[in-house]
């Protein structure tokens, strides 16, 4: 799938007095998103975002006069279709891909990026310890420091929860991992793990996971996996009359869970660093939401109001590559291969970036933005801060700090 005439036919619209600027060779930029299958509403939600910014990169001047040119490819939430893809988007002349969006698929393309000297900015996918700098850095922080951070405030508003169960998408990096950090965080919070139930990512029949989980009359569920298969468990949970506290990972937080979830979702929590709600001063933030939401709704099928969770991050995204090419003096004659070595070197010796999202950087690659305990309304399908600001943890993660 090719926005390459819509978006630069819309830079066109907005620059009527920089005709230079248009007739200059476009940058070429690619993503990779899960256009269609069960992860089409993560694609929708990241695209709009993606597209806000290569339209206010070009409505500005484009880098240094040269408009940026997106492509979105379709990998299906399979990672042997993001490698391939990413191959495809190197070949085609693009300066840097974005995304993919899952930890599996990450996990294979971050050594891809370094190998084919290739740069790639993910702005979402959760296992830790994948990303490899200089070509591949992950702004979006992973789990190991998102769940100890998140659960540390769930003990906060749920002191009395003792027993917990374990579930997850052993299959996905993401759910694998995850099943181990929440076992590992509810350890350190003096909780009781009674019972670990694991699945498959396109498992359908949660009949055998439910009971298991039910069976052991924990207090709480802490559950790693994506949209589809969470909500697939919950809606079965539901049926089989579970009716306790449940603590997702981010997994869950983008895409159209939010909006699907229904009654299963009355007592679901979530990890994250943002929400539909206005920030309290935070101009640039509020006015992306405001931005975001509209384009959405003129541009998507997803029902409204989307779900804005962390898609300021791939806003970032682009805009943290067009600062590095602007700085690095990309003109006319510029090559790929020139501007490819400028957004490496700039990957390689970043600290951090602030954007609309304030992000640190790590050693190992990845970002740190504090993580949140969120709470789904299911009467307005968006996610909610559980905590007021003034009760919520800001002391980073430990991992944060590696």
């Amino acid at each position: 799938m090719i926005d390459r005439r819509s978006l630069l036919g819309a830079a066109a619209a907005a620059l009527p007095l920089v005709g230079r600027a248009q007739a200059a060779a476009p940058i070429r930029i690619g993503t990779i998103l899960p256009v269609s299958g069960f992860g089409a509403s993560y694609a929708a939600i990241y695209k709009t975002a993606l597209e806000l910014a290569v339209l206010d990169v070009n409505g500005s001047g484009g880098i240094n006069g040269r408009p940026l040119e997106l492509t979105v490819e379709d990998d299906q939430f399979q990672a042997a279709q993001s490698v391939m893809l990413f191959r495809k988007l190197a070949g085609n002349g693009a300066v840097t891909v974005f995304g993919p969006l899952s930890g599996t698929s990450w996990e294979s393309v971050a050594p891809l990026a370094n190998q084919m000297k290739m740069p790639a900015i993910c702005w979402t996918a959760l296992k830790s310890g994948v990303s490899a700098r200089p070509y591949a850095l992950r702004i979006h922080p992973p789990n190991d420091t998102m769940i100890p951070e998140g659960l540390a405030e769930f003990r906060k508003l749920y002191p009395n929860v003792r027993r917990v169960a374990v579930a997850g998408d052993e299959q996905e990096a993401t759910g694998s991992e995850g099943i181990q950090l929440f076992q590992s965080a509810a350890k350190e919070q003096g909780l009781q793990v009674v019972t670990v139930s694991t699945f498959q990512t396109r498992t359908t029949d949660f009949s055998a996971a439910a009971i298991k989980i039910r069976s052991a009359n924990p207090d709480a569920l802490f559950s790693s996996a994506l949209g589809a298969p969470t909500l697939g468990l919950l809606k079965e949970l539901e049926t089989q009359g579970f009716d306790k506290l449940i603590l997702c990972d981010a997994s869950v937080w983008a895409g159209g869970f939010i909006q699907t979830v229904g009654s299963a979702g009355r007592n679901v929590h979530d990890i994250g660093f943002a929400t539909n709600e206005p920030k309290p001063g935070d101009a640039k933030y509020n006015a992306f939401v405001e931005r975001y939401l509209k384009r959405s709704a003129e541009t998507t099928n997803l029902p409204q109001p989307a779900n804005v969770c962390n898609t300021s991050l791939a806003y970032d995204a682009v805009m943290l590559m067009a600062d590095l090419l602007r700085k690095g003096g990309v003109g006319p004659a510029t090559t790929n291969e020139q501007m490819r070595e400028i957004v490496k070197n700039g990957l390689g010796s970043l600290r951090g970036y602030d954007g609309i999202n304030k992000v640190s950087l790590r050693k190992s690659g990845d970002g740190h933005i504090q993580g949140h305990l969120l709470k789904a309304d299911v009467q307005q399908k968006i996610w909610r801060f559980a905590l007021p600001p003034e009760q919520r943890i800001n002391k980073p993660a430990a991992a944060a700090a590696a």
